[in-house]
């Protein structure tokens, strides 16, 4: 009883809370006929354009354009800018997407040139220094914020998180802590789309905290909505439900009733869920009000819903009228959705092939000034030439033939002798530029393998220091609970800091040790007691990591095998790398395998011809064609990022090639599996 009295007091204050924007608004119009000046109407029109941006986008655009040409006008940029980006929102939120994208590459071009800052009326924006430079980054930070919206309308959702992250980036520059919080709350929004809820729920919570923290609660409501979300996605329908009302009651008091709108519109969607049609056609009927008093022109939603509840209520003629009503609205929004889509392409691609012409004009002129160059040069030669020639023509006749052979022969020596030093020197810098290539093969190697854990470091500790600032907020407002929450997240950072700081630990170890010559002793040693003991441990310790692992272990071993001179310590290294890797190949291929397949590694020995053959086999992933020749070079792996370095054949040829005299060969068919054969001399 008491939810549904607070209903019926929250639909009350609609009307009331319209009335007081209405006051606001008027008291704006009124200003706006005083003002006397461009510098002083631009930004009542502005603001008033701002107010209708969330509850009627026709008179958003109005407003819009007639502040946009008296920025134009008085040539202020980043005025113009300004108003660029907030007509492109509106556009596309019209569906007019081609138009939203030339309104947002116009601001982008404006608020991107620095000189532009010389020339700007004093904008009123929420940064902490309102300087000319930061009010252009503000501006540009609000271009890119709109740009991600556009693209995650138009489905490029990969654009739309570097186009807000970039926004945020830019906002934090400047503390825009406004476009900050709507940031986060739209990255949120893309994170439940991809269903990563707890990446999700950290930026929506942020948002929120902002939001509180500034004063800025406009679009509360959408937090609260989006958080509302995430829970229906973790099954957690009760914590769900409050935080709908939280955003109904927040856009009502903010009068953001677009955000009030998709509340009811969800809130139908979910009673229809459950089945319960009272609820369900009461959040439908009050959503279709909401859009028939914004004039929406997208009402197929609040039909779609008003279909499926009259329906579920079992009232069959306002279900088919409300059904043909639906089915109307969004073929026509549909249509005009694919069209806009459609011409946004085209403008995508043109933009394209302009970049193509200019590139190739670019090409073009750079190819007519290196001919003219060649030509020159060739000028130059033939004069050089003329020259040469005639002052030869003067010592031929002025030099007798025996001089002249003299000359010859001391031309030619010298001639072979400058070949002979040229040959050397080409010979000492192609030895060097093959030293130069592997060591940069190498570095590069370890510099990707080295700066992955680094990040993460480097992520983490930055993480922590904001959460240490937000602790000490929190102690100075007393908000324990606040404070427990942000020690128990900087807990959790440092442990990933201490687990990527081992793992870089363990990169660096791995190097040297694959940049030692040798690691002990030799001595007489079991193969085969070797081997088992390799198999069973490597056996296990996948085992450990993954539970529902399990392969067969097969071994043929020679029992008349005689023990060979080797450092054990290093055989035990190679055979555990190659049953790592075997074990590690018949997992994967379980994991993407029909019920009937058996995982099944084995080990087999032999003495034949004065050496020990050691073979590992599995019946796994196998190896691909194009990358059997890369395996033994260090550092390289194809293995996912944290799970190997690299390094584990590499180690495993340097053993038993260059430490014990032997060989090493690959057999392997992808998809079927791999087999490494190893040979010992046995003297």
């Amino acid at each position: 009883m008491k939810k549904a009295c607070l209903k019926i007091v929250l639909l009350m204050l609609i009307p009331a809370l319209g009335i007081a924007q209405q006051s606001q608004i008027d008291s704006l119009k009124k200003a706006l006929k005083t003002a006397h000046t461009d510098s002083a109407r631009f930004p009542i029109l502005f603001i008033l354009g701002l107010n209708y941006d969330e509850t009627n986008r026709d008179t958003s655009l109005y407003y819009c354009d007639r502040a946009l040409a008296v920025a134009k006008k008085n040539n202020q940029p980043l005025a113009e800018a300004s108003c660029l980006s907030m007509k492109g929102y509106a556009l596309m939120h019209l569906g007019k997407y081609p138009e939203s994208l030339g309104c947002l590459q116009q601001a982008s071009k404006l608020a991107e040139d620095p000189e532009n800052e010389n020339k700007t009326w004093a904008l009123l924006l929420p940064i902490s220094q309102n300087t000319p430079h930061n009010t252009r980054i503000a501006i540009l930070a609000n271009i890119h914020h709109n740009y991600g919206h556009l693209m995650g309308s138009t489905n490029n959702i990969d654009e739309q998180i570097l186009q807000y992250k970039e926004a945020k980036k830019l906002a934090g520059e400047v503390n825009e802590n406004q476009l900050l919080a709507l940031v986060n709350m739209n990255l949120g929004h893309v994170y439940i789309d991809l269903r990563r809820l707890d990446s999700a729920l950290v930026y929506e919570q942020d948002a929120e905290r902002i939001m509180k923290r500034t004063g800025f609660k406009k679009y509360l409501s959408y937090v609260y909505l989006q958080t509302s979300h995430i829970y229906i996605k973790k099954r957690n329908a009760a914590t769900a439900l409050q935080y709908f009302h939280k955003a109904a009651n927040a856009g009502i008091e903010q009068k953001n009733f677009a955000a009030v709108g998709y509340c009811y519109r969800d809130l139908a969607n979910y009673y229809l869920s459950e089945k319960q049609k009272d609820s369900s056609l009461y959040y439908a009927k009050k959503m279709l009000g909401i859009l028939h008093a914004m004039r929406s022109k997208d009402l197929g939603d609040a039909y779609a819903n008003l279909y499926q509840s009259y329906k579920l209520a079992g009232k069959t003629d306002s279900a088919y009228k409300y059904q043909g009503l639906a089915l109307i609205a969004k073929d026509s929004s549909f249509k005009a959705t694919a069209k806009s889509l459609a011409d946004f392409q085209k403008l995508s691609f043109q933009a394209q092939i302009h970049a193509q012409e200019l590139e190739k004009e670019q090409a073009a002129t750079q190819t007519k000034i290196r001919t003219y160059v060649l030509l020159a040069g060739i000028a130059v030669l033939l004069l050089l030439a003329g020259i040469f020639y005639r002052n030869n023509r003067q010592k031929q006749k002025v030099n007798n033939l025996l001089s002249q052979q003299k000359e010859e022969i001391a031309a030619q020596r010298d001639n072979l002798e400058n070949t002979l030093s040229d040959l050397k020197a080409t010979q000492t810098q192609l030895i060097q530029s093959e030293k130069m290539a592997s060591l940069g093969e190498l570095t590069a190697g370890i510099a990707h393998e080295i700066q992955n854990p680094l990040n993460f470091v480097n992520n983490f500790s930055e993480v922590n220091t904001e959460l240490i600032d937000e602790m000490q907020l929190g102690i100075e407002r007393g908000d324990l609970e606040e404070v427990k929450a942000i020690a128990v997240d900087i807990q959790e950072n440092e442990k990933k800091i201490n687990m990527h700081g081992k793992r870089a630990d363990a990169i660096v170890k791995g190097m040297l040790q694959h940049s030692k010559s040798g690691s002990g002793v030799k001595e007489p040693t079991n193969i085969n007691a070797l081997a088992d003991e390799c198999m069973r441990l490597a056996f296990h310790g996948l085992s450990a990591k993954d539970k529902s692992f399990n392969a067969e272990m097969v071994t043929h071993f020679d029992t008349g095998l005689p023990k060979i001179n080797v450092i054990p310590q290093d055989i035990v290294r190679v055979m555990l790398n190659l049953f790592n890797n075997a074990f590690y190949a018949v997992n994967q291929k379980q994991k993407k395998s029909e019920a009937d397949y058996k995982p099944e590694v084995t080990v087999t020995t032999s003495a034949e011809n004065g050496q020990v053959i050691i073979k590992v086999k599995d019946n796994g992933i196998g190896i691909p064609d194009a990358i059997k020749e890369k395996i033994m070079q260090p550092f390289f792996t194809t293995k996912p990022t944290g799970e190997g370095t690299g390094l584990g054949l590499s180690l495993t040829y340097d053993m038993v090639v260059k430490g014990h005299g032997g060989s090493i060969q690959v057999n392997s068919v992808e998809g079927e599996g791999s087999e490494f054969i190893i040979q010992l001399p046995i003297n």
